[in-house]
């Protein structure tokens, strides 16, 4: 898609001024403004949009979403909430349910003009909150907005295009800024998942791929889910996930949709309540003793494969769960695969890779990872998604360690690329259109990965990849590549000067070989081209 081509760079102050740009359309502060980045992202998604209320009026034919807010004694942020929410270019309706507020919230909800709201007579939790609001929607596609946040103006466009194009999919999901309300200051960029396909299914065992405000359902497949879990007065984001996970395919949007106001108050149900962020220790205490009950029932009528059941494993361990972790393991004897190894040391058993996993192809697929923290895992939904590509990177990102778990490929940290045999097809995660041939493993020159691909690329007459991905602190080309560079580009003199630099420099290395043959073969020296091709 389209926004997944986007470059963004690494810098947190950049990235949020680059988020403004790309979503809003105007000018983006500068990184030397961080301090009024915050403040002018929630100006910005309190502003009124162009097309009025709602964003109605410019595109009546496009699906109506429905943004849901569940609220509970949240009078001070609730109006900035529904705000917001009016604040999309896209044709959205809100629907508020007040789960039995006893301070201002149903006079304020009089007040608001284009919404729908109904009341509990008495505080009954979030999840029977959500299902009564979801009774009232009408919507395509939902997306639930906590009382407390805000969407970023183009929040709902940005994850509403890519879901209406792809009947397949059954939810859409984007990063959210988290912003401390006492300072009005952003302080965390929340990435929401990257990874792909049957991967998606395999994380959502482990943890939430997103914030629910960043994340639009398609409302005829929530239509088809189990209600929420009324027990659950923590976690019904972790559980609804899982639940989604196993209607179909998601996709993320690598682009803020959501802000996040971070604060002291009191969550939850009346007399069930506890402040999140005052006592870690206690939150993952009381979390825990929510979700466990319901993530044991979820595994024990699950019907999985040997691939899920590692991410169960790793999701049960995560919980707390340890011996019902390795039960689940137990499940499952050696030889265990590259990826089911990382899950085996996670859980503390020793190391140890074995043969279960893809089937060898003829042509081994080596892709390279250069890109930023998504593009590595857009290749291995599109092209590697039955574990067949090998991953060659120079450093264990955290792409690599997030994916690793749930794929079952082979990772490999090199910093040259390492001799093997047989026909080899390199691809580049920051150049996804880039299809080279397969050649000869033995003419793979032994250089950085990255370097190795480029320096090939020249040699053997290759049109160059072209990047269309941030490449992650690359270091200067490796001088064998400006070599190759100038032996194709420099007039005759100079290029066979630097082909003759690059056969000095790697003597075994055949491509280089024939590209200083060639240039010999111009130049009329037969005997040194032949020679060279001896």
């Amino acid at each position: 898609m389209s926004l997944i081509s986007g470059l963004r760079p690494r810098a947190p102050e950049a990235r949020l001024a680059w988020a403004r740009h790309v979503l809003l359309g105007g000018p983006a502060p500068d990184d030397d403004g961080r301090d009024g980045i915050a403040a002018a992202l929630r100006a910005l998604a309190l502003a009124e949009p162009a097309g009025g209320r709602g964003g109605m009026s410019d595109a009546p034919a496009r699906p109506l979403v429905s943004i849901l807010i569940c609220t509970y004694n949240r009078d001070r942020w609730l109006a900035e909430a529904i705000a917001s929410a009016h604040a999309q270019s896209w044709p959205v309706e809100v629907v508020v349910v007040d789960d039995g507020s006893d301070d201002g919230t149903a006079a304020l909800l009089e007040t608001q003009a284009g919404i729908t709201w109904v009341r509990h007579p008495e505080n009954r939790g979030k999840p029977a909150a959500l299902e009564t609001g979801l009774a009232l929607v009408r919507g395509a596609a939902y997306l639930v907005l906590d009382d407390d946040d805000l969407l970023l103006p183009g929040a709902v466009a940005a994850l509403a295009e890519p879901l209406f194009a792809d009947d397949a999919l059954v939810a859409t999901f984007g990063d959210t800024l988290v912003f401390d309300d006492a300072t009005g200051q952003i302080v965390e960029w929340r990435e929401a998942s990257r990874l792909p396909g049957a991967m998606g299914r395999r994380a959502a065992l482990t943890t939430i791929p997103a914030m629910p405000g960043a994340t639009l359902v398609r409302s005829a497949v929530q239509a088809t889910l189990a209600p929420f879990e009324p027990s659950l007065i923590r976690g019904q984001d972790m559980d609804h996930f899982l639940r989604l996970s196993a209607a179909g395919p998601w996709e993320g949007v690598p682009l803020p949709v959501q802000l996040y106001r971070r604060h002291d108050g009191m969550r939850g149900a009346a007399g069930a309540r506890w402040q999140k962020h005052r006592d870690p220790a206690e939150h993952r205490a009381r979390f825990l003793g929510c979700v466990q009950p319901v993530f044991l029932r979820r595994w024990r009528a699950s019907d999985h494969d040997r691939a899920e059941g590692f991410a169960w494993a790793l999701g049960l361990f995560e919980r707390g769960l340890f011996a019902e972790a390795e039960t689940e393991l137990g499940r499952w004897p050696g030889p265990w695969s590259a990826h089911e190894s990382a899950v085996r040391e996670r859980l503390g058993h020793a190391p140890r890779a074995g043969s279960a996993g893809a089937s060898p192809s003829a042509v081994a697929t080596l892709l390279i990872d250069d890109g930023d923290d998504g593009a590595l895992a857009a290749l291995l939904g599109t092209r590697g998604a039955d574990g067949s590509l090998e991953v060659i990177t120079t450093a264990a990102t955290p792409s690599v360690g997030a994916a690793q778990l749930f794929w079952p490929g082979t990772y490999r940290i090199q910093a040259r690329l390492a001799p093997r045999t047989g026909p080899v097809q390199l691809l580049l995660s920051s150049a996804p259109a880039w299809l080279p041939p397969a050649v000869d493993a033995a003419d793979l020159p032994p250089l950085p990965p990255r370097d190795a691909a480029l320096a090939l690329a020249l040699a053997l007459g290759w049109p160059l990849p072209r990047a269309t991905r941030a490449v992650r602190g690359a270091p200067p080309p490796h001088p064998i590549v400006g070599r190759c560079l100038a032996a194709r580009t420099r007039p005759l003199p100079e290029a066979l000067a630097a082909a003759a630099d690059v056969v000095q420099a790697l003597p075994a290395w055949r491509p280089g070989r024939a590209m200083a043959a060639a240039l010999c073969e111009r130049a009329g020296l037969a005997q040194e081209a032949r020679e060279l091709r001896a």
